[in-house]
């Protein structure tokens, strides 16, 4: 319904009542012959009343085409039929007049296994596109190792047929490299649609354009043919264009201009990114979000659920699910809710914890979200935010406490797994299965209920201990958060294991012994290495990324364990 799908008969409640009025569209897929699809599908639809009791999916059907719901429809349903054949899609579906008078439209595709392909290819913005350009001018400055770029000028129909597929669908994963998704109809987006209806000759003079990065891109026969392309700056232009394409403009005479880069090196197309996107007050924290590891996080959130509690989703990308009624604001977890709750949980930082997404990515980014991390503790932390978040907000949890939520995360987690591995140590997802079954089926809400109570127990003993007036301000005290592991572990320091770090090594060199030294990438400082701590170091760490522990010594810092990832 209004190009979403629906799972549960409440899903059709809350997209009318965002959206006032339904359009349905029914869905069949048949795989092999059609012979008896016809009088199944007059069978379903005649007799829904009865059949309504059965499967889910007929339960929210027949819901969908009650009275109540049919009298707020835009218009009839729309049925489609998408037939599989292995015969090069030559199965074809016959429509009687009875399904036909039912429904506004009524049509058929048929795919086969070449068809098939192009919507995997499709799904995986792994494809070749053609692209007619008005003008199109090479930017000197490439090279062949790099890749090269053009400031062209489209039509935006030329743009559509990039955007959508042979299906009339949005490439939506085409926008997964930009570091904001569709912001919807805000007032910004409402004045680009207006000028594409109203105004469309004064399209070109009013917008920015946009920027497309693609593996490569290449002239032939008057086209330029783009490999894997992705648009990095512009999805708001985009998305309105899309719209007035739905809602019937003519688009061939709107013209934009688009600078498209090919490159098929990861960190020249991250600057890509960062570049197109300075003209908006674009925050770091944004740009780390393009990254890889984060994309393969989101779709790691997507693939897990723990038992007895709703999915939940990572929203890397500003208003990612803002579209999706199925998604609840309360199943969503936001760069700035995972990085807090990361510094809580795994970098033992929960003084840290309520500090702004950017201080804490500036701080630890070294530590975090880095190729040699497992995804599991990420979506451990992920899942106490958001469970924790839910039972103050239903007031399972005491009201008072609720400023202390971190300390409380963390209380559950060390209660209930112990002290945990390193980030990058080969039992880390071990740790966090057993923390997760722990708190499955309803066990999470007593777990925090005795991480509560045992907040209170070590409050009120570092209070009779410290005085009254160390009462306030514990939230983001480090002394309170040691007093507070040495509480649940009996440790004489705030910690047993060392933090692993990440970062790319700088140079390696001879001292004046003969022996080699050099230099870690690291903020605030650059940290230095030593082959006395680190004997397998050679020439050809110099440019590669490394993981390393550092050592304190006075006011000196330096790197041991350094080893390539």
């Amino acid at each position: 319904m209004n190009d979403q799908i629906i799972s549960e008969p409440q899903d059709i409640d809350d997209i009318l009542q965002r959206d006032q009025k339904g359009l349905l569209e029914l869905y069949f897929l048949v795989v092999g012959k059609m012979d008896n699809l016809i009088q199944q599908l007059e069978r379903l639809l005649l007799n829904l009343d009865e059949m309504g009791k059965g499967e889910e999916w007929i339960q929210i059907l027949a819901y969908a085409m009650s009275r109540e719901v049919v009298l707020r429809w835009e218009d009839n349903p729309k049925l489609t039929v998408v037939s599989y054949s292995t015969d090069n899609g030559k199965a074809k579906a016959g429509f009687s007049d009875r399904i036909r008078n039912g429904f506004s439209d009524v049509s058929s595709i048929a795919i086969d296994k070449r068809r098939l392909q192009d919507i995997v290819n499709s799904n995986e913005n792994s494809y070749r596109a053609e692209l007619v350009c008005t003008i199109a001018s090479l930017i000197p400055g490439g090279s062949e190792k790099l890749g090269n770029a053009y400031i062209t000028c489209i039509s935006a129909q030329e743009l559509v047929k990039l955007m959508v597929t042979s299906d009339g669908l949005l490439r939506r994963n085409m926008f997964d490299d930009n570091v904001r998704d569709s912001q919807g109809y805000s007032v910004v987006n409402q004045e680009i649609l207006s000028t594409l209806k109203e105004y469309p000759e004064r399209f070109v003079l009013f917008n920015n354009g946009i920027t497309i990065a693609c593996k490569t891109i290449k002239p032939e026969n008057g086209k330029y043919v783009l490999e894997n392309p992705q648009i990095v700056n512009g999805c708001q232009t985009c998305n309105m264009i899309y719209q007035a394409f739905r809602d019937g403009v003519d688009l061939k005479d709107i013209q934009l201009v688009a600078k498209i880069v090919g490159s098929n090196i990861d960190d020249v197309t991250q600057g890509i990114v960062r570049g197109a996107n300075r003209q908006n007050i674009v925050y770091e924290e944004a740009f780390e979000t393009i990254k890889g590891f984060h994309k393969n996080l989101e779709k790691y959130f997507e693939h897990n659920q723990v038992n007895g509690h709703q999915k939940i989703y990572y929203e890397r990308r500003s208003k990612q699910y803002v579209s999706n009624v199925q998604i609840k604001p309360q199943q969503i977890i936001s760069f700035r809710g995972l990085i807090q709750s990361m510094a809580a949980l795994f970098l033992n930082r929960v003084e840290d914890s309520h500090k702004h997404e950017y201080t804490l990515l500036r701080k630890y980014k070294d530590n975090l979200f880095n190729d040699a991390h497992s995804y599991e503790p990420y979506y451990l932390a992920a899942f106490l935010y958001l469970n924790v978040n839910a039972l103050f907000r239903e007031n399972k949890l005491p009201r008072g406490l609720r400023s202390y939520k971190m300390h409380i995360m963390l209380l559950i987690k060390e209660m209930k797994g112990g002290l945990s591995p390193d980030l990058a140590a080969v039992d880390i997802d071990k740790y966090c299965e057993r923390v997760l079954a722990a708190l499955e089926d309803g066990k999470l809400e007593e777990a925090a209920l005795a991480a509560c109570e045992k907040f209170e127990d070590i409050r009120e003993k570092w209070v009779s201990l410290k005085g009254e007036k160390y009462k306030y301000g514990i939230k983001d005290s480090t002394e309170f958060r040691n007093f507070l592991m040495k509480e649940i572990h009996g440790l004489s320091d705030e910690r047993d294991a060392e933090e692993l770090y990440v970062g790319r090594v700088m140079n390696v060199k001879y001292d004046k012994n003969n022996t080699l030294f050099g230099f870690i990438e690291h903020v605030p400082n650059n940290i230095f290495f030593h082959e006395f701590d680190n004997p397998d170091i050679d020439w050809s760490y110099i440019g590669e990324r490394v993981s390393y522990k550092i050592v304190r010594n006075r006011d000196q810092e330096r790197a041991i364990d350094v080893r390539l990832i």
